[in-house]
């Protein structure tokens, strides 16, 4: 028990360093401020995208990747959460060597857990250092060393956002991981999640500087945003916001705020705090219909741990859940690992920050928001299948599960350790 009060301690002292304030700022609630006025005011970069290519299934993402990593002429940047290698996913990191080796600049920035990969990667896993000998620049963020052991707590920050550039010209955000469950498993393990490509110069610029910022960070190799120049190809289409770390937890509160019909919410691991639930509530005080559709990770305590805060979840929030766990059969079903919000079936956020405690403080995110009736229509539709195959849970289902499954201890952890 000391050891958890050193660990609950220290994670105290990096949240105060956070925070999830914007939950209850009347600026960021208000519905009368428009939208952009408010993002601009969380340091989101302002842009116009194209329609995106969207990928419900990794296998596919993963033949694109190749795709683009065959094409690429000048550069490519890259970053994940957790990246190994196994048989599975030879051609992607074939395809990423044979790039750097004809001489496409490749850089690489992975967060240090990921050669620590504890999903059913783990027996198909092999740590991608050996990407350097064919001339890629690797680098870990924050790795795992004897000098961050010393200090636990620059452990618990972790770098969640995964990006792809490729020659200034085509960009990627989203939620899968370069690993074997998310793109290399077969259908009955592959995670259920999602990744966006774009053909946009202005999205690749602000990328770019987002990369040159993180490689500047965990590389004593400095780069600048001036060595990967941005293409020149007609765009346009759809205004949009790229919000970086600091903004997460304003962009979510702003959106609710705003939001007057419609909250949808794919929020893996979805552990909140007070604030995050009041934000939900008001949101639906006023007439908006709030669902959350998730999974219920049976791997471990995390299932255990969410399932302890499910009943106030639905309480506090008045949100209609949906539990994505089991199909027809009673087959456990692949985890949806999906990371999506959409608004007034107009506004849609995508990228890598979970909607939880976790990723408005603990963690380096990244959200794309998109303003686009027509994408939301898609995501809408998708999120709607998945219903289609869910549990609508009650509050006495709720309060059911808690009592025979939930863990207080599972539910810190997850709250803080996502």
């Amino acid at each position: 028990m000391r050891r958890f009060g050193i660990i609950i301690s220290l994670i105290a002292m990096l949240v105060s360093c956070t925070s999830t304030e914007a939950f209850v700022s009347p600026e960021a609630l208000s519905p009368d401020i428009p939208i952009a006025q408010k993002l601009a005011a969380v340091g989101a970069v302002e842009l116009s995208v194209p329609m995106p290519e969207v990928f419900f299934d990794g296998e596919r993402w993963m033949e694109r990747m190749v795709e683009l990593f065959s094409e690429a002429d000048d550069y490519i940047l890259l970053t994940t959460f957790l990246g190994s290698y196994s048989p599975e996913l030879a051609p992607l990191y074939d395809a990423l060597m044979a790039a750097s080796e004809r001489g496409v600049e490749v850089r690489f920035v992975m967060d240090g857990l990921s050669s620590f990969d504890m999903t059913e990667s783990k027996s198909r896993m092999t740590p991608l250092y050996f990407l350097r000998e064919s001339g890629i620049h690797l680098v870990e963020y924050n790795p795992v060393t004897v000098t961050h052991l010393m200090n636990p707590a620059t452990l618990i920050k972790r770098d969640h956002r995964k990006m792809l550039i490729v020659d200034g010209e085509w960009a990627a955000v989203g939620g899968m991981n370069m690993n074997y469950v998310s793109i290399g498993a077969d259908e009955s393990l592959m995670q259920r999640d999602s990744m966006y490509l774009f053909r946009s110069p202005s999205l690749s610029e602000a990328l770019r500087d987002e990369f040159v910022d993180i490689w500047n960070e965990a590389s004593v190799e400095r780069v600048s945003a001036e060595d990967f120049p941005i293409a020149e190809c007609t765009e346009g289409g759809f205004d949009a916001w790229l919000v970086g770390t600091s903004g997460i937890a304003g962009m979510y509160a702003s959106l609710i705020g705003s939001a007057e019909e419609s909250i949808v919410l794919l929020p893996y691991l979805p552990a909140l705090d007070g604030r995050m639930k009041g934000a939900l509530a008001a949101a639906v005080d006023k007439g908006a219909e709030l669902k959350i559709t998730m999974p219920i990770d049976v791997r471990g305590y995390a299932a255990s741990g969410i399932l302890y805060d499910l009943p106030d979840l639905m309480e506090s929030t008045g949100a209609d859940v949906y539990c994505s766990v089991y199909d027809d059969d009673g087959d456990v079903l692949p985890l949806l690992h999906e990371k999506l919000m959409v608004v007034d079936s107009r506004y849609s956020v995508i990228g890598s920050a979970n909607f939880n405690f976790r990723s408005m403080t603990l963690s380096e995110e990244l959200a794309l928001v998109i303003d686009s009736p027509e994408l939301a229509s898609i995501l809408e539709a998708h999120v709607a299948g998945i219903d289609e195959g869910s549990v609508l849970v009650t509050l006495s289902d709720a309060e059911r599960m808690k009592r025979e499954d939930g863990s207080f201890l599972a539910y810190l952890f997850t709250y803080f350790g996502g």
